[in-house]
């Protein structure tokens, strides 16, 4: 039981680590407002400075990650 936890949770982060951009610069969005990294391979971002501003409609995988996009937002000072 507990050795299946620990995978779980290992495959959580890896894919978390496969969809975002985790050394990058954070992206943000008029009505959420800051979301986490970027995601990785998505044209729906604009580069506005030192942050991303996301234009697509598909949020799915931030709500997805939410967790983890907290944690690397809290990191980053944000």
């Amino acid at each position: 039981m507990f050795y299946a936890g620990g995978v779980a949770v290992a495959a959580y982060f890896i894919a978390f680590a496969w969809c975002f951009e985790l050394l990058g610069s954070p992206a943000r969005d008029n009505k959420h407002g800051w979301l986490g990294p970027r995601l990785r391979g998505d044209p729906h971002f604009v580069d506005i400075g030192k942050a991303w501003d996301y234009e697509g409609a598909g949020f799915s995988r931030y709500r997805t990650f939410r967790p983890m996009c907290q944690a690397w937002l809290w990191v980053n000072g944000l």
